[in-house]
């Protein structure tokens, strides 16, 4: 773990590409996690007003994915951006 006195001792384009590499590895996880959602998968939506509820995938986006209520067909539609998604 780096500590914050190393960081204070780094120059700004050191701390520049560090923050590039760190926002790079933060994306891959992203994806990785996401490969598993499909179309039909259950997923939960890490908001404040969602919580509890669980919600089937039923369109993706390039950015969002269009969720429906898994217990109540009729329910309105859900949109929610990629990284509010976790599978259950």
């Amino acid at each position: 773990m780096i500590k914050y006195s190393d960081l204070q001792d780094l120059c700004l384009s050191d701390l520049r590409r560090l923050k590039d590499q760190v926002n790079a590895l933060i994306q891959d996880k992203v994806i990785e996690s996401h490969e598993d959602i499909r179309v039909g998968s259950k997923v939960r939506i890490n908001h404040r007003k969602c919580i509890g509820k669980e919600y089937i995938i039923e369109k993706i986006n390039r950015k969002t994915y269009i969720l429906r209520d898994s217990k109540d067909e009729f329910s309105p539609r859900v949109k929610a951006s990629l990284g509010l998604i976790e599978a259950i």
